[in-house]
């Protein structure tokens, strides 16, 4: 369909990390959608204003260990199991827990350093995305907040924003928005109008007039406005992230 790309679960870069006494087939994997760390390819550095989208599961007591970033805006998408989460943005040592159906903000801004990793019982599955700022700097700044289960899956969400005042991060990036939604067997939904987006199917299986079936890691990249419509074909959890 013109103006419209199917990118398979399996053409992602795959990082694992080390093994650990835990954790012999190592204690992450992550699944990169661009061009990340050692991976690198000229035709896959971002989309819109998307530096990073990486699809992550990491084992139960493990984590990444404090490290800065600076001049991005990093949202986190939890898919399952508990995220937890400390920086330099909060006013205290606390750690944050986030939960399925939640979303995590983190603007950078003039710098900020965090950790995080899952709970000790269980792995934690979560979608970061991280995104181009209108301009640099700034304080850093952090914010989480979820949805209803049953407003999930009536329409879509907006999670994070530029311009939407409903959604729970504002974004530093205008013209960017995250939407979420979650479908049963056989309901649908319309794409969220806008001039270009990507849109990646981060649980179950779907089909897209014109465009056939999506299975589980797979997105679309649209160019084009293209509102398609998407059935899902078993329980389904898609995040849509539209450019104007």
């Amino acid at each position: 369909m013109e103006g419209v790309e199917v990118r398979r679960s399996a053409d992602r870069f795959a990082t694992v990390a080390p093994a650990t006494p835990d954790a012999a087939e190592g204690w992450a994997l992550t699944r990169h959608s661009f061009s990340f760390g050692e991976h690198y390819d000229p035709d896959r550095v971002g989309f819109g204003s998307l530096l990073a989208l990486n699809d992550e599961t990491v084992r139960a007591g493990t984590g990444y260990p404090e490290h800065t970033h600076r001049d991005v805006e990093i949202v986190t998408w939890v898919v399952s199991g508990e995220l937890r989460h400390a920086d330099t943005a909060h006013p205290d040592d606390s750690v944050a827990t986030i939960e399925p159906g939640e979303v995590q903000g983190l603007s950078a801004g003039s710098g900020v350093t965090h950790a995080e990793g899952a709970a000790a019982d269980a792995d934690v599955r979560f979608v970061q995305t991280w995104i181009r700022p209108d301009a640099p700097g700034g304080t850093p700044s952090y914010v989480v907040g979820g949805f209803k289960p049953a407003y999930l899956a009536s329409t879509w969400v907006a999670a994070a924003s530029g311009s939407d005042p409903t959604a729970v991060v504002d974004l530093r990036s205008r013209g960017t928005t995250l939407w979420v939604t979650r479908l049963e067997t056989g309901e649908e939904r319309t794409l969220p109008a806008s001039a270009s987006a990507y849109v990646l199917l981060a649980r179950g299986a779907v089909d897209v007039d014109g465009v056939g079936p999506l299975d589980e890691g797979d997105a679309l990249e649209l160019t084009v406005p293209a509102p398609l419509r998407v059935v899902a074909r078993e329980p389904a959890e898609i995040l849509a992230w539209t450019f104007a």
